[in-house]
C-alpha cells in the first residue's frame, strides 16, 4: 500500500537533463576524452565554469550581513529596482508609466514559471507550450494540477504563427481562460529567436483575442535574453510591445538571473509582472508572496544584493555588459563552427538564431544517445530530437560532435 497521497503516485521525473549531466559528468572524471553536451552552462575554451571578472569582484566585497540576512519573502527593493534597470533599459520610463509593475524574488526562473502555473491555471486547465520544449514545464504543471498542450513550434524556417493562433482560439473557447508560454530569445532547445515582426503579429492576435476580456496570461520565460546575438537594444524593443496589450492581458517575466550572470547554482531569479489592470497587478503580489512564502519562504539574500550592486553602480555594469557580450560572442563562434560541419554532412537542425543549445531532430533519440554513448559524447535525447549543448563544449568538440552524430544516424 503506497503511503503517497493520489496525486503524488504517479510522479516520475521525466525531466532527465539533470540526471544525465550527472551521468555524463561522472563518466569525464573517470575519463578525460569524454565530451559533456549536455548541462546549460557556459564553460570557456579551458573546460572551466565561465565566470564574470565583475560579479566576483562584487562578491568578495559583500558583507556578512548582505550575503547570510534573512531578507523579505518578495525580495529586497533595491534588488526589484535593479531588475527593472536591467530589462527595461531605455524604455525604463514608458514602460512603467503606460503599465503597473511589481516585482517577486524567486529561485531562479524555474520559481517564476512554478508560481505562474499556481496561481493563475485552475486544476486541470491546460498551459499552452512550445512543442520543443525544457521538459521540466511538463512536471512543473502537473505539480500545479494543470495538464498542458502543445502548439507546432515552426513551419519551415520560422515561427508556426498559424498553430499558435490556432491553439489559442481552441483553448479560449475550451476555458475561456489562456496561459501562454513563450521561451524567447535564445529558445531552449533549439536556439530559436522570434523576430520582431513575429512578436508585433502575436501581440496583435493576443488583442483580438481578449477584446471581449477574456483573461489572458502571457508567460515569458526570458531565461537567455542576455545571450541574444542582436544585443541588449532589440531584446528590449521586444518587451517595449507588451505596452500595446488589452488590460485583460497580465505578462509575466520569468527572469534568471542564475543564466543572465552565470550564477547557477545560487538559484536567483524574479517573477515580473507587467499591465494596466492595477488590481490585476496588485492580485499578483499579494497572490504570488503567498506562494513563494509557502513554497521557498525566501529566496537568496546573496544572490539579490549581488545582481543589485553589479547593475545599480554604472561603472561596474558597463564592465559586466562587455563580459557579457564577450560570452555571447565565444557561444557565437561555436555555434557557427557546429553548423557548418552539420551542412558539411548533411545534418538537419532546428532553426537556430543564438543561444546555448542546438536541436537535431531525429525518429530515435534514445538509440542515438546510446550510440554517441559509445563515442565518449554525451547527449540530451529530448522528444524525435537530441539536443546539444554548445555552451558547454570548446570550439574544437563542436567541430568534432557532427561527424559523430552524422555516424550515428547513418546506422
Amino acid at each position: 500500500m503506497s503511503l503517497l497521497a493520489k496525486h503524488s503516485m504517479v510522479k516520475e521525473d521525466r525531466s532527465n537533463i539533470v540526471t544525465l549531466g550527472s551521468i555524463a559528468k561522472s563518466a569525464k572524471l573517470k575519463d578525460k576524452d569524454v565530451i559533456n553536451a549536455t548541462i546549460g552552462m557556459l564553460y570557456d575554451e579551458e573546460g572551466k565554469l565561465f565566470t564574470f571578472d565583475s560579479v566576483n569582484k562584487v562578491l568578495e566585497g559583500l558583507s556578512a550581513e548582505e550575503k547570510f540576512a534573512y531578507p523579505s519573502t518578495p525580495g529586497n527593493p533595491e534588488y526589484h529596482e535593479a531588475l527593472k534597470r536591467w530589462i527595461f533599459r531605455q524604455y525604463y520610463d514608458e514602460i512603467l508609466s503606460t503599465m503597473y509593475c511589481s516585482v517577486m524574488a524567486t529561485p531562479g526562473g524555474s520559481g517564476a514559471i512554478s508560481n505562474t502555473f499556481s496561481n493563475y491555471l485552475n486544476p486541470k486547465d491546460c498551459v499552452l507550450l512550445p512543442e520543443y520544449m525544457w521538459p521540466n514545464y511538463e512536471q512543473l504543471a502537473y505539480e500545479n494540477f494543470a495538464s498542458y498542450e502543445t502548439y507546432k513550434m515552426f513551419d519551415k524556417d520560422h515561427l508556426n504563427l498559424v498553430d499558435i493562433k490556432s491553439k489559442i482560439l481552441e483553448l479560449k473557447h475550451k476555458q475561456n481562460r489562456i496561459v501562454l508560454v513563450i521561451n524567447d530569445p535564445c529558445h531552449n532547445p533549439t536556439g530559436y529567436s522570434m523576430k520582431y515582426e513575429e512578436w508585433v503579429e502575436l501581440i496583435d492576435f493576443i488583442n483580438e483575442v481578449t477584446k471581449d476580456n477574456t483573461p489572458f496570461i502571457l508567460l515569458y520565460d526570458m531565461a537567455y535574453i542576455d545571450y541574444d546575438q542582436r544585443g541588449f537594444n532589440a531584446t528590449r524593443k521586444n518587451i517595449l510591445l507588451f505596452s500595446k496589450l488589452n488590460p485583460s492581458v497580465l505578462t509575466v517575466l520569468a527572469f534568471s538571473g542564475s543564466k543572465t550572470m552565470a550564477l547557477y547554482g545560487l538559484r536567483i531569479g524574479a517573477q515580473i509582472a507587467l499591465g494596466k489592470d492595477k488590481m490585476a497587478v496588485d492580485e499578483f503580489y499579494q497572490a504570488n508572496k503567498f506562494s513563494s512564502r509557502a513554497k521557498w519562504s525566501m529566496t537568496t539574500n546573496l544572490g539579490m544584493n549581488l545582481i543589485a550592486k553589479v547593475i545599480l553602480n554604472d561603472a561596474t555594469r558597463m564592465t559586466f555588459e562587455e563580459e557579457l557580450k564577450e560570452s555571447s560572442r565565444m557561444l557565437s563562434k561555436r555555434a557557427d563552427a557546429f553548423l557548418e560541419e552539420c551542412r558539411k554532412y548533411d545534418i538537419k537542425t532546428l532553426p537556430f538564431t543564438c543561444g546555448f543549445f542546438i536541436t537535431i531532430p531525429c525518429e530515435d533519440p534514445l538509440l542515438i544517445y546510446n550510440r554517441m554513448i559509445q563515442k565518449k559524447i554525451h547527449i540530451i535525447p529530448l522528444d524525435h530530437a537530441i539536443r546539444i549543448t554548445i555552451a558547454a563544449i570548446s570550439l574544437e568538440e563542436c567541430r568534432m560532435i557532427p561527424k559523430a552524430i552524422s555516424e550515428c544516424l547513418e546506422k
